[in-house]
């Protein structure tokens, strides 16, 4: 019984460590799934477009959001609170054979450090993609 209450909460952390750890790569995950469909929608949607996005349309606001990407990631973003978005045309326009970046990120804060340090201990998870606009 002493040997038990000597390992249980080493034992106990090391499993919520476990799990915290888990969470944060799912979410990491999810992020970089989410900023890859913004990005998958903004090739396809270029200056050819019928509804383009990106610089010379009415969602950009420069120099780096827009909200037809950003709302494209937060609902991806499943379970996440406080996503950034930052969109970014590299070489300036939204033309055919142009690139498009779109970078979010998200706090985390793990179970333990919200336990034992009252949230003090924060990381920042972070997706981005970038690809060549195809329209």
């Amino acid at each position: 019984l002493v040997e038990f209450a000597l390992i249980l909460p080493i034992l106990l952390v090391v499993v919520i460590g476990t799990f915290d750890l888990a969470l944060a790569v799912w979410q990491t995950n999810t992020l970089a799934n989410a900023v890859r469909e913004a990005t998958r929608y903004a090739i396809v949607h270029g200056d050819g477009s019928a509804a383009p996005v990106g610089p010379g349309s009415g969602s950009y606001t420069a120099p780096d959001q827009d909200t037809t990407l950003t709302g494209i990631v937060r609902d991806r973003a499943v379970g996440m609170a406080g996503v950034s978005v930052s969109s970014t045309w590299p070489d300036g326009t939204n033309a055919r054979g142009k690139r498009v970046s779109v970078v979010a990120t998200v706090p985390y804060a793990p179970v333990l450090s919200q336990a034992f340090l009252s949230g003090a201990l924060r990381v920042t998870l972070r997706g981005a993609s970038e690809l060549v606009i195809h329209r």
